[in-house]
């Protein structure tokens, strides 16, 4: 089986839905069950990337036949893992937001990248409570002798060693060469904080947004149309693994010419709610360029 690390970069908020609300959200993002992370699901990676290449004269060895059309007489030989959360932008008080990620976080990536042949960093800085390892000083309050990031409503002891190089090794990979002031943003606003506060800010920090359904005679709302929904926010980076077999159909496609079809960036828009703008994302695959 040949596998592609690849990154999913949110360029507008990004709903991927479980379909049903739990508390006061009535449409809720998808959550992993043991960790409580958002993630967005294969299945959705994988549908919004054959609609991508409808037309394309390998795509039922690809994705399989279409349903109505045979579709149980092969499968299709490629896969997507759901896509996990790396990088998540949490608004700070010295640098507008900052990227920010746990040992947790980028120890789970450190295994995920290695399956694909990846080398990230090997030492995963020790990150204690109310601390935060930063890539620049540029996004520190300093106050006389006292150094502190402040994301939200929660700030940081703050030191730089320990998080340049995970910094410059996501950037330059997430970035192609030409990309390079957007590499340069990321070293400003990077940050590895401790997996409580990763995880408080995975919860909280999330975009909420309501809606609302008027009534075009009364000019009140409907009755039951209002809603909360939950989004990812505009500057999330998530991961994921790009899978594939030799194909099942007559082509001879093997794994490695397939993942060749997803070399280079594309732009796409996952999740619900796309015809409100939601979703808009570019999937970058490891080694890969511009489309």
């Amino acid at each position: 089986m040949a596998q592609k690390l690849a990154f999913l970069h949110a360029l507008s908020s990004l709903h991927a839905g479980t379909g049903q609300g739990i508390g006061e959200i009535d449409l809720p993002i998808a959550r992993e069950r043991a960790t409580n992370l958002p993630f967005v699901p294969g299945s959705s990676i994988k549908g919004c990337l054959r609609d991508k290449m409808r037309g394309h004269p390998h795509e039922n060895a690809i994705f399989g036949p279409p349903a109505g059309e045979n579709a149980s007489d092969y499968a299709g030989a490629f896969r997507a893992s759901d896509a996990r959360l790396l990088l998540l932008p949490v608004r700070s008080l010295g640098a507008t937001f900052v990227w920010a990620t746990s040992p947790y976080v980028l120890r789970r990536f450190q295994r995920d990248a290695r399956m694909a042949g990846e080398k990230p960093p090997s030492a995963i800085p020790s990150v204690g409570d109310c601390e935060a390892r930063v890539s620049s000083d540029d996004c520190i309050i300093a106050l006389g002798d006292c150094r502190r990031l402040v994301l939200e409503d929660l700030d940081f002891a703050a030191q730089t060693a320990g998080a340049e190089e995970w910094c410059e090794w996501i950037a330059s990979r997430l970035y192609p060469a030409d990309d390079a002031p957007w590499r340069d943003e990321m070293k400003k606003r990077f940050a590895i904080i401790d997996d409580k506060s990763f995880d408080y800010f995975s919860e909280y920090a999330m975009e909420m947004t309501a809606h609302i359904r008027m009534d075009a005679t009364t000019g009140t709302v409907v009755d039951g149309a209002l809603w909360y929904q939950e989004a990812l926010p505009a500057e999330t980076v998530l991961y994921l693994l790009l899978q594939a077999d030799k194909a099942h159909d007559q082509s001879g496609l093997t794994g490695d010419r397939i993942l060749a079809e997803f070399e280079r960036r594309h732009d796409v828009q996952f999740g619900g709610k796309a015809g409100t703008g939601l979703g808009i994302a570019q999937l970058t695959p490891v080694g890969g360029g511009r489309q």
